[in-house]
């Protein structure tokens, strides 16, 4: 014994001797300490395999279980008396591969061990995973007599296992597969058409003013909507084809063994389910998206520079109006590179003063006084030169950075507000444009207010210009947000008005002060019989509601002329004068008129 203890057993007879009166006695005596140590450690296993907490079931030759410990009992629900005597083929959920049986069955044949695992069921119907050791028992002879499974539940280590791949590979709100995901299912769907030789399609779709509904109706709902888009774009391909979340409201599409018209035919049909009315808490929603198409091989033969060409496309598809797809096409690229430069130095510029504002100023057509100007955003950059705001703004707007700028707009022209206020100039009125991306943020009307409190300019001096597209665009919100404007004390005039669909009974309900009649119906009077007729209407709509009247694009005697003699109050334009630093103002304003040429 590990203790330096034996144990023996005696053995004591008595024997009985003819001759002699006294009782004799035998005593035999045996070293049984390897047999209890034998059953000790018996006694131990036995202990072991009882408590043991993986299950544990012995079978014989023919494959008959023929005992079972408590733990099997706790993983199965099969007690003792139901299992032993039984195969344990009762076990077997049916869903373990067939090529999982013949590969144990062939380690156990050979004298082997094996491991792996089973989809099981227990007794009560619920399947679940087991990993297993399984082990063959010899005989003296080698021969095997019984064997031995050792087995552990593992099913919540594979949900975890599940749980966490699925955060690595796929989006947590869409399902979709991400960037992760994506370049794996990208990497076999190229080889597949190299292999092939056939041509593959990468599509990137994003969602038309997606920012809107998050702001507006919040991100509840913005979830919601991306995750009811996902289903619709993956009830359109193919299985073979993959549908992938990148961030945001962005989705990119590939489509291996697909030419382009194909290719066509699949942007069609995403946009139409996109298009479709979607409800969500008592909300009815009618999103658009823009989708850019880029070739395997025509336009690249690796993902980024595919994906790259793609995004590319789908901007030039924003370009075009939305709603629509455009395939890569050449000059695309030094686009992007622009837009890409432009956005870089962009956030640079204000904090290096490239940014400036000039002011083109308004006219009152009845007496030629100057009354208001526009503050109007210039940008010089040392390597890109003068970069046309037409072609930065949409560039702020689509990158964030039109709020930052769009503050420091407003600062800075109040700040100049201030100025002339102060030289006497009370009764000018300073014109500042919102953007979409402006209008759309919740913190917008703070934004104002507290600025206007900053610049100490009385809330007058101050109109804010908002396009008819932004007023059209969810018209209930809109009006909201212009009424607390209103309440701010600051006009507000409708921007390029015409150009849109807005009804009479739209207008009233809106708090305006002014209509700025769009250039495109000015660009004609003087010249063109026809032309006064639509500014006629609007002019007449404005004076029924009582709004001022301005009209932009005035470049000749004769549009302002003809302008006049149909009712405008204002005039903006050229032929009053360009656009001008507020230093080369001054002289207009101690004249009270603009040069009339």
């Amino acid at each position: 014994m590990p203790d330096g203890k034996h144990w023996f057993e005696l053995s004591v007879a008595r024997k009985v001797m003819d001759d002699e009166a006294d009782d004799h006695f035998v005593v035999l005596s045996r070293d049984i300490t390897q047999r209890v140590q034998t059953l000790d450690t018996l006694r131990k296993l036995r202990h072991a395999v009882e408590q043991a907490p993986n299950s544990i079931f012995i079978a014989g030759a023919d494959g008959n279980i023929e005992y079972v410990n408590p733990a099997f009992t706790a993983t199965t629900g099969y007690s003792p008396e139901e299992a032993i005597g039984r195969n344990p083929r009762l076990l077997s959920a049916g869903a373990t591969p067939a090529s999982v049986y013949a590969d144990l069955w062939a380690h156990l044949t050979s004298g082997r061990p094996w491991r792996g695992e089973f989809v099981n069921r227990r007794k009560g119907g619920g399947e679940y995973n087991e990993s297993a050791i399984i082990s063959p028992l010899h005989d003296e002879q080698g021969r095997i007599t019984h064997y031995l499974a050792v087995q552990e539940d593992v099913t919540e280590r594979r949900r975890d296992e599940e749980r966490i791949r699925k955060l690595i590979n796929f989006d947590a709100l869409t399902g979709l597969p991400n960037r992760i995901m994506f370049a794996s299912r990208f990497s076999q769907a190229l080889a597949l058409t190299q292999r092939s030789g056939h041509q593959l399609a990468l599509l990137y779709l994003d969602l038309d003013h997606f920012k809107n509904v998050n702001d507006s109706l919040g991100h509840q709902v913005g979830d919601g909507l991306l995750i009811e888009i996902a289903h619709r774009l993956q009830s359109v391909v193919r299985e073979e084809d993959t549908v992938s979340r990148q961030g945001g409201d962005e989705f990119v599409i590939v489509l291996p063994l697909t030419d382009a018209q194909q290719a066509a035919h699949v942007a069609y049909e995403l946009q139409a389910q996109v298009r479709r009315i979607c409800k969500l808490e008592h909300h009815e929603l009618v999103v658009t998206s823009s989708i850019g198409i880029a070739m395997y091989p025509e336009d690249g033969g690796d993902f980024e520079t595919l994906a790259q060409r793609a995004d590319a496309a789908m901007f030039r598809a924003k370009e075009s109006g939305r709603d629509t797809y455009r395939f890569f096409w050449a000059d695309m690229q030094a686009r992007s590179l622009r837009v890409l430069h432009i956005e870089n130095a962009l956030r640079s510029a204000l904090v290096q003063g490239q940014l400036t504002l000039h002011y083109q100023p308004q006219i009152r057509l009845k007496d030629r006084q100057l009354v208001g100007v526009e503050a109007l955003l210039r940008w010089t950059h040392p390597e890109l030169g003068a970069v046309s705001p037409a072609e930065f703004i949409p560039v702020a707007e689509s990158s964030g950075q039109i709020l930052g700028i769009g503050e420091w707009v407003l600062r800075t022209a109040l700040a100049q507000a201030r100025q002339w206020r102060d030289a006497g100039h009370t009764e000018l009125v300073v014109a500042v444009n919102l953007s979409m991306v402006q209008f759309r943020h919740p913190g917008l009307v703070d934004m104002v207010g507290r600025t206007l409190a900053d610049s100490g300019v009385p809330s007058q001096m101050l109109e804010l210009e908002l396009t008819e597209s932004i007023a059209m665009d969810a018209p209930e919100q809109v009006i909201a947000i212009v009424r607390q404007l209103y309440d701010l004390g600051v006009q507000l005039s409708i921007d390029d008005f015409g150009t849109g669909y807005s009804s009479f009974s739209y207008i009233q309900r809106l708090k305006v002060h002014k209509l700025k009649i769009d250039q495109s119906f000015v660009r004609h009077l003087g010249d063109d019989p026809s032309a006064p007729h639509i500014v006629r209407a609007i002019i007449g709509l404005a004076q029924s509601l009582g709004l001022e009247t301005i009209a932009e694009g005035v470049e000749t005697a004769a549009q302002r002329d003809v302008l006049w003699g149909l009712g405008c109050d204002t005039g903006q334009g050229y032929h009053f004068s360009r656009p001008v630093p507020a230093a080369d103002l001054e002289e207009l304003l101690t004249q009270g008129h603009a040069v009339l040429g």
